[in-house]
């Protein structure tokens, strides 16, 4: 399959060129403020565009803002600060730049770094608003509201044709969990069903944001994901005061039965083991996000499930809403103290009994092959994410309030993404190989995964 597709490239290498550049040029790392604007794609007269600025690497941003403006008209102004999982540094300008007043042709913007500069201009095109996507067009924000939550989404989409279905599955996972905590909801769980895939399919903010449409590369259950969104809402509900991220993603997973999908999280995690891809806990503790995510998502829920059933969920639960941060801001140290105090054993001594009951399990070529296929599928699709669809990626991804975007009609953020050929192709690839290895169809899946990375290679080499 691939000798093919190399040749289909080789075709088409202008227009990929081409595309590429309109594509990802507004992200390409250099020594210079980058202005990445949403929404994605081209902007529209009629648009409310957001900006973020990022500075250059050896930048010392303490101190300092951007201000944008127009026509020596200030539009706004943002400091420095982390943003996203990742923490990246930037100047984020939300919906700053109206222009449902202006007529469409190029704007040049200027930026400004304060107190004492540089400055310096963008020229933006704003096209017709004729040329608004079909799927924009009079859409709108609307919400059902079921037992559980207030499903909020956007007319037109998938989540609109399937609402009913979903406050089904929604009011469902939500009693399983309130059941399971022992917890009551005193109010509604606002749930955003996202028409377009950000990071791996779900978030927990302010509320719980979920991907869903009909071409989702990740193909996700939705269930699966509102399950464990949920955990994290609940698991706030029920309070602590540390709760250190090893046991909340642990414990989302282990309660929702499985990651992306149910599986069987022990012999999963001894395959770990076998391939060599087991990440001691102190280093998952203390740095969780930056570890490969489906291994580090894994070894946590094994570790819960593992200590639930040494200790019992009540002795277990106490345990984690008894953790307590130490001076030196680690979680190690944290979780250390509060094992000796509820176990009388010290985090080291743990994971050597976790790791002689990973070490005694039985691990079958399907689960191991399943496991490493996954970690291979989810690092490509970040891969293409980082390269071609940036404001997906999950340590940064563009993830707007969606109170705000209801309050001002604002539906683009959601709706548009890039549609380069590239794009629809590698994505119609990861569905396939997504399809492919739930079926357990893995020589299959591989081959696909391999598709697409060489593609990414080909692509990539040109930036």
């Amino acid at each position: 399959m691939i000798a093919p597709l190399r040749r289909l490239f080789t075709i088409h290498c202008l227009l990929i060129t081409c595309l590429l550049a309109a594509c990802v040029a507004s992200v390409t790392p250099d020594e210079k403020f980058r202005v990445i604007m949403h929404p994605d794609g081209l902007l529209y007269a009629g648009d409310q565009v957001s900006f973020e600025v990022l500075p250059p690497s050896a930048f010392e941003s303490e101190g300092h803002e951007v201000e944008v403006s127009v026509d020596d008209r200030e539009l706004g102004r943002a400091g420095f600060g982390p943003y996203g999982v990742a923490g990246r540094t930037e100047a984020t300008l939300w919906w700053v730049w109206d222009t449902g007043d202006l007529e469409p042709g190029p704007e040049t913007l200027t930026f400004t770094l304060l107190p004492d500069g540089p400055s310096w201009q963008e020229t933006i095109t704003l096209h017709p608003q004729s040329g608004v996507p079909p799927s924009e067009q009079g859409a709108h924000w609307a919400v059902l509201t079921s037992d559980c939550c207030a499903l909020n989404f956007i007319t037109g989409t998938a989540a609109e044709r399937d609402i009913a279905s979903l406050a089904q599955v929604a009011d469902e996972q939500a009693a399983d969990l309130a059941a399971r905590m022992d917890e009551s909801l005193s109010e509604k769980i606002q749930v955003v069903f996202m028409p377009r895939v950000l990071g791996n399919g779900g978030f927990a903010s302010n509320a719980i944001y979920v991907s869903y449409l009909d071409s989702d590369y990740l193909g996700n259950a939705t269930a699966q994901v509102l399950h464990h969104e949920f955990v994290h809402w609940f698991d706030a509900l029920v309070g602590g005061d540390l709760r250190p991220t090893i046991f909340q993603e642990g414990l989302a997973v282990y309660l929702s039965g499985g990651h992306f999908k149910p599986e069987p999280l022990i012999p999963r995690a001894a395959a770990l083991l076998e391939l060599g891809w087991y990440i001691p806990l102190r280093t998952l503790a203390d740095d969780f996000y930056p570890q490969q995510h489906e291994i580090g998502y894994l070894e946590a829920a094994a570790l819960a499930g593992y200590m639930v059933e040494s200790y019992g969920w009540e002795e277990f639960d106490a345990f984690y809403r008894d953790i307590h941060a130490t001076p030196d801001g680690r979680d190690s140290q944290a979780i250390d103290a509060t094992l000796q105090e509820n176990f009388g054993i010290t985090f080291t001594e743990l994971e050597g009994s976790y790791l002689d009951f990973l070490r005694g399990q039985t691990v079958p070529a399907d689960v191991r092959d399943d496991l490493r296929l996954s970690v291979l599928f989810y690092d490509t699709v970040r891969r293409y994410q980082q390269s071609l669809d940036p404001s997906a990626y999950f340590m940064t991804a563009w993830l707007p309030d969606y109170m705000t975007m209801s309050q001002r009609g604002i539906v683009a953020d959601f709706l548009r993404h890039p549609s380069c050929v590239e794009n629809r192709l590698i994505e119609a690839m990861l569905v396939n190989a997504d399809r492919s290895l739930r079926a357990g169809v893995y020589e299959q899946a591989e081959r696909g995964l391999r598709g697409v990375n060489v593609l990414l290679d080909m692509l990539t080499a040109g930036k």
